[in-house]
């Protein structure tokens, strides 16, 4: 990836649009992900909206959430004094890298400073910029972020567009040809200088040294720098492929890479929607780069582990093999033994144990405490036990030699264990990648329902409680659409959207399938339910005259139609490819046969009696088995789309793993 961090002209476009649509977001949390932080906002007339900061690096809105959610000591900061208040103001201080969020909390104000430059901090300052908090605490040569200390940030240039053709000139010959002045003096990143000297027509001389060119090329050059902020105001984002790999993001069409790399340009709607994906990516290298290191540790621990046990495992064997073989000398010397006893008893009985080495030959050393001496066999010492005749003790260095390779036998199990644990390690490293990239996704609105896609491409939503109902039927209900509900009380409010089209009676039923099994009828263990369907412009939330509507529920006017709906539920891993986020999995349900046909694998659920974290475990465990290749998702996504108490009557490998053999 060429860019990694968002430049000058990101900011101003990204402050200008998506800054403005923050005024009046309510901040309804803030987490930590490992290497950025995740503020979750609630905007008027969007909802739940994600926002990343990152110093050093980047902000911008993000429909991917993270696997992990966390708390650090600044998310906890945050929480207590922010958590609640609403966005007053987005905006960019001075001609810097480094976006300035308002926020109005109660009865006072508080800034967030996110410096997207070098070792840039994330800083909590009062109205009168006086720092409450930061990422890190630091003296740095010009400044100081502490406590108690007034913000200031890293010595800055003034703004390049209201600075004279003579002192640009003059930051330009800072560098050692056109393209490094422009990098080293006007403080631009390479490709921006180049684009810029593509657009001026300057690029052929971007090797010369800056003292060739004219005050007409300096003239040139700012004009098309002005040019590519304008350009960038206009709020799109652009994706740079090289070779089907992104490597770029940028608020103006690259004509630079177009033109002069041949690269393929992806125009997106908003900055916002070009840096999402760009930065998706770099969260994998993250990821990929941490669990990485974390498993590379953990195998050299047990290698290190496993190491020492097979020097333990040599020292067991040698020292039974001495046993044995002393033992051996022994039998074979068992009159010379039995008389060296004798003479020991003898001595310490008459003199004491102090004249047991004068009198008797080859005695090292001797233990009255314990009872026992060293001597020498064949140079080798060896303690006996002077209370057991030569037998007994013969037998008990057997014995200590059986002890110890026994010890030798189960750290030999032990070590083959460690093996196992490093080769499974091993494994995973190779899977981590697969698992780690398949597992960032972007997160669209409707997965806060129930949904699928039935087999025409018709998007189906259902409510997953009265709240969601009433959201469904107000906010997204068309006249168009197709509204499903199941004839039992208890049950989500079922929408086909339409948008423009004409579904067919299959995927009538399909969508069903969503308003019958995540009916009430599930947990009741019901087998079938009947289902009726009609025009959204039959449903209302109008009550007759003199009656009243409780949350979630509705009115339905004229003609009902009926299907019958077996409570059966299939439930499995897609794959899809997507050409801005990349290859990704997510758990789908729906009828078996749809579910079947764009799924790794599946299980096919009825109702039951396993439920929760059990049932989620165990559908994953089977998911896994059959989809013989590695899996990103979560037992807490199966958890999520589960209708209820179940059990498991089928579990298949689905057409799309069949189609990747």
């Amino acid at each position: 990836m060429i860019k990694k961090s968002m430049d000058i002209i990101d900011l101003i476009s990204w402050c200008k649009n998506t800054g403005k649509t923050l005024e009046d977001c309510r901040v309804e949390n803030i987490y930590w992900c490992g290497h950025y932080w995740l503020f979750k906002l609630r905007c008027p007339n969007k909802g739940k909206t994600l926002l990343k900061l990152e110093p050093g690096r980047r902000i911008h809105l993000s429909v991917v959430e993270p696997g992990e959610k966390g708390i650090d000591r600044i998310a906890a900061y945050l929480r207590k004094h922010i958590r609640g208040c609403y966005i007053d103001r987005v905006d960019m201080p001075w001609w810097e890298r480094i976006i300035r969020i308002s926020v109005v909390c109660r009865d006072r104000k508080l800034y967030l400073y996110n410096e997207i430059i070098p070792r840039g901090f994330l800083v909590v300052t009062d109205e009168d910029n006086t720092i409450l908090y930061a990422s890190r605490f630091e003296k740095l040569r010009d400044r100081e972020i502490r406590v108690g200390n007034t913000y200031v940030p890293p010595p800055h240039r003034p703004c390049l567009l209201e600075m004279s053709d003579d002192n640009l000139y003059k930051l330009l010959l800072k560098g050692k040809d056109l393209v490094r002045g422009i990098v080293k003096g006007w403080g631009l990143p390479g490709y921006i200088a180049e684009e810029i000297l593509v657009r001026t027509g300057l690029y052929n001389k971007k090797s010369e040294k800056p003292d060739k060119i004219s005050v007409t090329d300096i003239e040139s050059m700012r004009r098309k720098l002005e040019e590519l902020i304008k350009e960038a105001l206009n709020g799109k984002g652009y994706l740079v492929y090289i070779d089907d790999s992104l490597e770029l993001v940028t608020a103006y069409k690259p004509i630079l890479y177009s033109k002069i790399y041949e690269a393929n340009i992806q125009e997106m709607p908003t900055l916002d929607e070009a840096l999402d994906p760009y930065f998706s990516q770099y969260e994998k290298e993250v990821i990929e780069k941490r669990e990485e290191t974390r498993i590379k540790d953990e195998i050299n621990r047990l290698k290190k582990s496993y190491e020492k046990l097979v020097e333990t495992i040599t020292k067991y064997r040698e020292k039974a093999e001495k046993l044995e073989k002393i033992s051996n000398i022994l039998q074979a010397n068992y009159p010379l033994f039995e008389k060296l006893l004798q003479c020991i008893n003898k001595t310490r009985e008459e003199h004491g144990w102090g004249k047991i080495r004068e009198k008797c030959p080859g005695i090292v050393s001797v233990n009255p405490r314990e009872g026992k001496v060293v001597i020498k066999v064949q140079g080798e010492p060896v303690e006996i036990d002077i209370r057991l005749d030569a037998w007994k003790n013969i037998l008990e260095m057997r014995r200590k030699a059986g002890e110890l390779r026994g010890k030798a036998r189960r750290a030999e199990i032990e070590a083959g264990k460690l093996l196992e644990k490093i080769k499974e390690l091993e494994n995973k490293r190779i899977r981590i990648e697969t698992k780690v990239s398949k597992g960032i996704r972007p997160k669209y609105w409707y997965e806060k329902y129930h949904w699928l896609f039935t087999s025409e491409g018709f998007l189906v939503i259902g409510g997953r409680d009265a709240g969601q109902n009433e959201t469904i039927v107000r906010k997204y209900l068309a006249p168009e659409d197709i509204f499903l509900h199941a004839e039992i009380h208890g049950g989500p409010a079922t929408v086909i959207k339409t948008e423009g089209r004409t579904p067919g009676h299959k995927s009538i039923e399909e969508a069903a399938v969503i308003a019958a099994c995540y009916s009430r009828g599930w947990s009741e263990g019901i087998g079938a339910l009947e289902v009726f369907w009609v025009k959204g412009e039959q449903v209302s939330k109008t009550p007759p005259s003199g009656e009243y509507l409780a949350k979630g529920a509705f009115m339905v006017y004229g003609k009902k139609q009926f299907i019958t709906v077996e409570l059966r539920l299939a439930l499995g891993v897609e794959e899809i490819d997507d050409p801005i986020y990349g290859v990704y999995q997510r758990i789908i349900v729906g009828p078996e046969h749809l579910v079947r046909q764009r799924s790794l694998s599946y299980v096919v659920l009825v109702p039951g009696d396993m439920r929760g974290k059990e049932l989620a475990e165990k559908i994953m465990a089977i998911l896994r088995r059959k989809s013989e290749t590695t899996l990103s998702v979560s037992t807490d996504e199966v958890m999520y789309r589960l209708p209820g108490p179940s059990r498991i009557i089928r579990a298949e490998q689905g057409e799309r793993t069949r189609e990747n053999k």
